[in-house]
């Protein structure tokens, strides 16, 4: 079970970094293009978006899961860690390393996927402000510059299971609560 949860989270965060260049790049071409046609970078940004979408569509059940297994994951290697010596009792610490290794090892697979996963979430706004910037060089915007200005206002993000946006708040939320919860399940089995 951890080759393929690994191998996903490595697919996930490698996707998120093509979409994050991607996104990068439609920004620069912003910048660089001397085309006042708003209609044209629109329909250049809507293809985007929905690339980011169907992406997202495609991959949002699977970070869901993925987190579950985090979770338990998280769940066996603090409970490792408050009893040790129910891993140990044979004399032997090759459970518990191996417990402590995955422990390890899917935590920062889930950090890294969240990392990942945000920053699509953060060059999305910097389209947005890159668009609000260019509307206030304008005396009198055109109806496409408004509209581009509205649609990229929206933005876009990489969810878990279409419930919440893949954030950098989302890292630390995440992870502190399936600690808390670890910990409170520790406590009432015992």
């Amino acid at each position: 079970m951890v080759l393929p949860i690994g191998l996903f989270s490595i697919y996930y965060a490698l996707l998120c970094y093509h979409l994050y260049d991607v996104v990068k790049n439609f920004c620069k071409y912003i910048d660089e293009t001397t085309i006042n046609d708003y209609g044209v970078i629109l329909k250049q940004y809507l293809s985007i978006r929905k690339l980011v979408l169907e992406a997202d569509s495609e991959l949002s059940l699977l970070m869901f899961t993925s987190s579950l297994y985090y979770a338990c994951a998280m769940y066996f290697g603090i409970s490792s860690i408050l009893h040790s010596e129910d891993y140990t009792s044979s004399g032997s610490y090759l459970g518990l390393v191996t417990i402590w290794l995955v422990f390890i090892a899917s935590n920062t697979a889930f950090v890294v996927m969240a990392i990942f996963g945000s920053i699509v979430c953060e060059i999305s706004t910097d389209v947005w402000e890159k668009a609000e910037e260019l509307m206030n060089t304008e005396k009198n915007p055109t109806f496409s510059q408004k509209r581009f200005l509205a649609v990229s206002e929206k933005g876009f993000t990489m969810t878990a299971w279409k419930i919440t946006p893949v954030k950098r708040s989302f890292i630390l939320a995440t992870l502190g609560t399936i600690f808390t919860y670890c910990i409170l399940l520790d406590n009432i089995m015992n």
